[in-house]
Order: structure tokens, then C-alpha cells, then sequence
């Protein structure tokens, strides 16, 4: 009896005591994210250059081009490293990052990696998103550890003859990714072939064409014009297959993990060190080191994947905002948990079947892991991505390793790239069609990516486990889903509302009547970054095109005046809100002609000068003054 209740006694001891360590460890993890993600941030340190530099005043930098500069219409985009600060009692020394402009001229050969200047400029604060539901570039940027941007003129910086400022092993890797660029550029490569060869080996894709882009992006293969983890892990595949043909009792596995790991750094130095293939390095070295010391089963896989993640997240907290960093981690998670159950389903006996079969399972397995990622961010599916991605990947992966040869002036392989690059580009095109080849516009919030990452996370175990439990609190789990989508589905379609985008020099108004919506004009490239996303979230409503001038709905008036001296043949009377564009020059007299006029709305399409008369104008007779430029787009519920 005494030996039972001792016993009791120290069991539910050790369960406290274990309990206890957890708890401790859980807060001891907590603090350690949250000082790394304070001590990472530059903008919390001492010598921060912004400590130095007041807005809006001109101050001499001494700053280090630190990656590789992208050449735009008319300046050249360099992120430039701040070295020192000039004060009043001399240069200080700093830190920090910022995005340098420099306006195109004959220096722009001297703007290489590692190269230091002094330049007088301003620094600029990157505005929050002017439209509902734009791309935020502020935060994007301040995740980057970037905080200002500045516009540099060509005789407002000069050349510094200093030692190298850069980290080595990274200006070292800045001048191969430079070297392979020139020799690419300086192939027989076509520019569709160049482009493509250029994004899958450094991972610079500024050169691929918009539309081109787009059609990857239409059939689900956009991944692969990155160099990612994707590559990294197929290079990781084809060394250890051919590792495995030459040690095929395994007796070298040590020496087999040594060699793969040069090899992958070395292929990490051939991309300039770009940031996916390092975490996809890091990931795959752990990887071979779990092979290695441990049974290569599933669980210490994806231990070992999550403790890449950790390593990465202790070097840099920030990598959990980037969309590459969590889209690598999802489709690895999917590839090692939920390939293998799909492949298991079917076991056929012809061999090219077989491949067939896994290849659509790899498809299937890292789609439906990196589902809700894509459906929140793109706000499209593609409906092909299993053929497109069977295809494209294995194309891409051969482009690849042909686009090493041509570093080494084999030319012959540029004459095969160039075939391959034109097949590809043909074959996706043919997909990127909206009737059938993808569903866009889907209005796929947060809410509903936690929803479908819990989702298919309990449906996965309810079937694991054969669970009755789980698949019934899966049927619960969808029938609330659904109800709670119903309710923000109607809000969204009867919701009518006047929208006046904020997009410089343009004139872009829509108004939204239930499930239809009425947009002044549809600027491509302006449609797309600052409008669509506010569409989207109409909640699949129709898009008509149409030029407009007036509106009338319950007690709102609203006139638009986009044209000069055109005035619209209806009564000023009733006019409330008003509308101006592209300049339209207002008189004290035409205001007088509005009887109960409270509110005028000036766009991005008027210039300052006509800004400051329209200002003056509302000052004068007392109307209240919205200027987009300034507060955003005007959203105004009928």
C-alpha cells in the first residue's frame, strides 16, 4: 500500500516537474523571439542613421552598393548599405539600408557591387498604401530592414577610394552572380531565353516580360522562375541518385554528405548567395545530416526541416513575413508528410506509370500544403497546375543545368535553351486562359486561410487516425466556415459604394451597385497594383467599363468633372459631392452655381497648382476639401 501511494506520488512528481520545464521552456522561447526580433531590427540601435538625418533635409551618406542594381526606364535601383552619416560635428558611423535611385546617365557602368560613394540626398519615408487593400510596400520594405528610399542625381555622388565595406564571402558571391549575368547576357541567348536562364541560376528576374510572367503565374509554375528551393532540392535529388549508383552498399555516407555539401554551396555561390537557395541549402545539408545520425523515417524529417526553419528564424525573426520563406517551408512540409499517403494509394506496375503516378502525387502534395499561402496572396487557382507543373519542372531543371554550360561558353547550349525556353513559353501559354485554364479574383482573406490551413490539417489526421472524433469536428469546422463566408459573401455583394483611387497622374473612379461595378477605365498596369485588390474583395461581382460623370443615390448627388469647360447637362442644384480631375480649372463663379455643396474630392490626376486654387476655392465658401494624395482613396457608401 505505502509502495503504491509513493509510487502515485512520484509519477504525478515527474508529470509536474516535466510540466514545469515545458512551461519554462515555452517562456524562455518566447523571450528569445522577442529580443531577436528587437536586436535584429536596425532600427532600434544606437548608431541607426535615421538617428541622424531629419526628413525632408539633405544630407551627405557614404554608402556601399550591397547587391546587385536593377536598371529601370530611368534610374537604376541599388540597395545601398549606409556606412556614415555627415553630422554637424563630423561623420558619424552607421547602420541601416536604404534604396538608392540614381537618374540614368554615362556613370551607370560605374554602379557595380562593393563600390562606395558619398552622396547628398534626401532620404524619403516609403508612404503606407494609398488604396483599400493595396500591397502594402512599406511593410514589405521594413521587413527587408529597409526604411527610406532616396532619388540620387548624377552629379549628386562621387566614387570613394576606400577598402571594400562589404562582407567578403558575400561581395565574393555579388561579383560570380555579376560574372554569370555577363555571360548570359553576352550568349546567343534570345531575351525570353536570357530572361528565363537569368531567374532560374541567380534568381533576377527583372528582365522576364510582364506577360510571360503572367502565364506562369496562370498555370500554376510561377515557382519556378526563381532560383529556389525547388532547384536546390532537385540538384540535391540527381547527386545523391548518382552517390547512391557509385556507394550502393552505403558504406561512404559521410564522405557522400561532404561532397554534396560543397557541391551545394558551390551552386549557393554560382546564384550570388541568393537568399531561397541558402535556406534551401541550410534545409537539405540537415537533412543529409539527419540520414546520416538518425533512421531516415518521416517524423525526424520533418523534425530536422523544422529546425532549419529555427536556425534561419534565429538568424533572421523577419523571415517569417517572406512569402519565399514560407512557401519553401509548406511545400517541404507537403512533399515529406503528405506525398508519401498519396503515393500509397495506388502502387501501379508499369514503371513509367509509376513515375508518372509519384510525380502527380509531388504535384497534388505540395499544392495542397501551400494552398491557403497561394490563395490568400495571388487570389487565383490555377486548375492545371498538376500537367503544368509534370512539364514545366523537369524543363526548367534541364534549362538550368544547360545554363551552367553556357557560363563555361559551351555554345551549343544556348542553341538548346533557346528551343526549350520558346516550347515552355508555348506550351503555358496555352493555359493562361481565363475560361479554362484558371479561377482569378478570389476574394480569399486571412480568416479564410486559417480556416483551410485547420481544415486540412484535421481532415489529414481524422484520416490518419480513422478518427470519428476528428471528421465529425471537420463537418462542424466547414458548416462554420461556410455560414460565417455567407454572411461576409452578402455584405459584400450590397454593399454600393463610390470609390476614387489615389493613383498619381491617373483618373481612376468606380462605383460598386450590388453584383455589378462600373469603372471609368481600365489602365492595365494601374488596374492590376491599385484597384484590383479592392475589387476583388467586391466578392466576385461583374466588371463593366464605362465613362461617367454623374451619380444619384438616395440623398447623394455626385457630379464628376474629368473634362475641360464640359459640363454635364443636368442640375447643379442638387450637387453634394464633387468630383475633380485632370486639372479642371473651377471658378468662384461655378461654385456659387452649387447650392448645397459640402464635399469636393480632388484625385491624383490634378497637379499642386491646381491643388492650391481648388484649396483656396474651399476655403473661401467653407466646403470641406478631400485631396487623394494626401488622405487616399475616397470611399464614400451610397
Amino acid at each position: 500500500m505505502a509502495l503504491t501511494i509513493i509510487t502515485k506520488f512520484t509519477k504525478k512528481q515527474n508529470a509536474f516537474t516535466k510540466r514545469t520545464f515545458l512551461i519554462c521552456l515555452d517562456i524562455f522561447f518566447f523571450l528569445l523571439a522577442v529580443n531577436l526580433v528587437y536586436t535584429v531590427n536596425t532600427i532600434n540601435k544606437s548608431n541607426y542613421y535615421g538617428n541622424f538625418v531629419q526628413a525632408d533635409s539633405s544630407r551627405c551618406l557614404i554608402v556601399t552598393i550591397s547587391d546587385l542594381p536593377v536598371q529601370k526606364e530611368k534610374f537604376v535601383k541599388c540597395q545601398l548599405m549606409v556606412n556614415e552619416v555627415r553630422t554637424d560635428s563630423g561623420y558619424k558611423k552607421t547602420e541601416g539600408t536604404i534604396n538608392g535611385y540614381f537618374k540614368r546617365s554615362e556613370l551607370d557602368n560605374i554602379l557595380t557591387p562593393g563600390t562606395t560613394f558619398i552622396v547628398k540626398t534626401k532620404l524619403i519615408s516609403v508612404t503606407e498604401p494609398q488604396n483599400p487593400y493595396e500591397f502594402n510596400y512599406k511593410n514589405y520594405l521594413y521587413n527587408k530592414h529597409i526604411y527610406h528610399t532616396a532619388f540620387i542625381d548624377k552629379n549628386a555622388f562621387e566614387v570613394l577610394n576606400v577598402p571594400q565595406q562589404l562582407n567578403a564571402v558575400w561581395y565574393y558571391g555579388l561579383r560570380v552572380k555579376q560574372y554569370v549575368l555577363h555571360q548570359l547576357m553576352n550568349s546567343d541567348l534570345t531575351q525570353d531565353a536570357y530572361a528565363v536562364s537569368a531567374a532560374l541560376l541567380t534568381g533576377y528576374d527583372d528582365d522576364i516580360d510582364k506577360q510571360v510572367v503572367e502565364s506562369f503565374s496562370h498555370s500554376g509554375t510561377l515557382h519556378v522562375l526563381s532560383v529556389s528551393g525547388l532547384h536546390t532540392g532537385l540538384i540535391y535529388l540527381v547527386l545523391s541518385f548518382l552517390f547512391d549508383l557509385i556507394d550502393k552498399k552505403r558504406k561512404y555516407k559521410f564522405l557522400k554528405f561532404s561532397l554534396i555539401t560543397i557541391l551545394l554551396w558551390s551552386f549557393a555561390l554560382i546564384t550570388g548567395f541568393s537568399a531561397p537557395v541558402l535556406r534551401a541549402v541550410i534545409m537539405f545539408n540537415l537533412l543529409g545530416f539527419g540520414k546520416i545520425f538518425f533512421r531516415a523515417g518521416q517524423r525526424n524529417q520533418i523534425n530536422i526541416l523544422l529546425v532549419s526553419a529555427f536556425i534561419l528564424l534565429c538568424y533572421d525573426p523577419f523571415f517569417i513575413t517572406d512569402f519565399g520563406f514560407l512557401l519553401s517551408y509548406f511545400a517541404v512540409f507537403g512533399l515529406l508528410y503528405f506525398q508519401p499517403k498519396l503515393e500509397a494509394n495506388w502502387q501501379p506496375e508499369n514503371y513509367f506509370i509509376k513515375k508518372f503516378w509519384q510525380a502527380t502525387t509531388v504535384s497534388f502534395a505540395a499544392t495542397l500544403s501551400t494552398l491557403p499561402l497561394t490563395l490568400f496572396f495571388f487570389k487565383q487557382f490555377p486548375l492545371w497546375f498538376f500537367i503544368c507543373n509534370i512539364i514545366v519542372v523537369p524543363a526548367s531543371f534541364v534549362i538550368l543545368l544547360l545554363a551552367v554550360l553556357i557560363i563555361f561558353k559551351l555554345g551549343f547550349a544556348a542553341v538548346l535553351v533557346n528551343f526549350l525556353v520558346n516550347c515552355l513559353i508555348t506550351f503555358i501559354t496555352f493555359f493562361n486562359s481565363a475560361e479554362f485554364g484558371f479561377i482569378d479574383s478570389i476574394d480569399f482573406s486571412f480568416y479564410d486561410a486559417l480556416f483551410l490551413s485547420v481544415f486540412i490539417i484535421i481532415v489529414s489526421l481524422s484520416l490518419q487516425n480513422r478518427s470519428f472524433r476528428l471528421s465529425a469536428f471537420c463537418l462542424i469546422l466547414l458548416i462554420w466556415w461556410q455560414i460565417s463566408s455567407l454572411f461576409v459573401s452578402f455584405a459584400s455583394k450590397t454593399r454600393e459604394q463610390l470609390s476614387v483611387y489615389q493613383i498619381n497622374k491617373h483618373n481612376i473612379i468606380s462605383v460598386k451597385n450590388k453584383q455589378l461595378s462600373t469603372i471609368n477605365r481600365l489602365d492595365s498596369s494601374n488596374f492590376m497594383f491599385h484597384v484590383k485588390p479592392h475589387v476583388i474583395s467586391f466578392n466576385n461581382t461583374r466588371l463593366n467599363v464605362a465613362d461617367f460623370n454623374y451619380l444619384q443615390k438616395n440623398k447623394q448627388h455626385i457630379l464628376i468633372l474629368d473634362k475641360q469647360n464640359h459640363w454635364p447637362n443636368i442640375s447643379l442644384a442638387k450637387i453634394n459631392v464633387l468630383v475633380l480631375a485632370n486639372n479642371f480649372k473651377l471658378s468662384a463663379n461655378n461654385i456659387e452655381g452649387f447650392k448645397v455643396l459640402k464635399t469636393i474630392i480632388a484625385d491624383g490626376s490634378n497637379n499642386n497648382n491646381s491643388l492650391k486654387k481648388t484649396e483656396e476655392l474651399c476655403r473661401k465658401f467653407e466646403i470641406e476639401l478631400i485631396k487623394t494624395k494626401q488622405q487616399g482613396a475616397y470611399i464614400l457608401n451610397l
